[in-house]
Parts: C-alpha cells; sequence; structure tokens
C-alpha cells in the first residue's frame, strides 16, 4: 500500500477500523468506527498544525539596550547606517511597544531620531509611527506614547 506522510497515518488507522469492525457485534462496530474516525480526524490536524508556516517563534522580546539597538539597525531608513543607542537609557518598554532615541550615521551625516516598536514573539519589530501613534493608549501604550510619539 502507498499513502502519503500525512495521509498515511489517516489509512492505517481507517484500515485498522475495518479490521475490527469486522470481529465485533454491531453496536461495538459503530463505536469503534466512530473512535476510528474522530482519532484519523485528530492526527489529520495535528500533521497540519505541526507543518503549519505561520506559527509565531517563541520566547519574548527582552528589553534591554542589546535587544532594542539590534531592532533599530534593522528599522526602515537607516539601511547601511550605523545605529546605536543615544546612551543606555535611551530606551522604554511597556505593554509588547518599546521607544528608542537613536544615532544613525557618522560625522555630518550622523541624525538623531526616535524609533517604536512592537514586540513580537522574542523580536522587536520596527513600527511607522505615523501609523501607530494615533492616540495614547490606542496601539502605543499610554506609559510611552509622549517619548515615543512626540518627539523628534
Amino acid at each position: 500500500m502507498i499513502t502519503t506522510r500525512i495521509g498515511g497515518l489517516a489509512v492505517a488507522l481507517l484500515a485498522a477500523g475495518a479490521l475490527v469492525a469486522g470481529c465485533g457485534s454491531s453496536s461495538d462496530t459503530a463505536s469503534d468506527a466512530k473512535s476510528t474516525a474522530e482519532t484519523t480526524a485528530k492526527a489529520d490536524t495535528a500533521a497540519k498544525t505541526d507543518t503549519s508556516t505561520d506559527q509565531k517563534v517563541g520566547g519574548m522580546a527582552t528589553c534591554d539596550a542589546a535587544s532594542i539597538e539590534k531592532a533599530a539597525q534593522d528599522s526602515p531608513g537607516f539601511e547601511n547606517q550605523k545605529v546605536t543607542l543615544e546612551d543606555s537609557s535611551s530606551f522604554e518598554c511597556s505593554d509588547g511597544w518599546a521607544y528608542a532615541f537613536i544615532n544613525a550615521g557618522t560625522g555630518d551625516e550622523a541624525v538623531t531620531g526616535t524609533v517604536v516598536f512592537e514586540a513580537e514573539g522574542q523580536f522587536w519589530i520596527p513600527k511607522d509611527r505615523t501609523t501607530v501613534c494615533k492616540a495614547p493608549g490606542d496601539q502605543v501604550p499610554a506609559a510611552i506614547y509622549q517619548p515615543a510619539c512626540e518627539t523628534n
């Protein structure tokens, strides 16, 4: 018998259910068939879940200078530039959101700015301030709204 990887378990369970069904009484047959169908459905669901690519990465984003600085380096508009925090305390996190005051570039090309991030799993994802800074607490928590959204 040739089966696919995901469907193999379902086919094997159905075949086993058919064999068992032939050995019992009529009430056992119905019960066994129902049990086999439920097991098959659970196996198919588990196989689909295990192969899903939409699952988020586990863990939680760490609110520390190294993590925030790394996220700032990935912020749009700062590609190929050296990005650093203004100082070791120039960021803050609240309820899955963070902001940072950064320096980007060097020499005459250097600029300062504010970047906002949202935690997704273990990563800080840069967000567009014009989109997420509509009102305190709307997306960016009120606790960090002013420095995150109302600065340069």
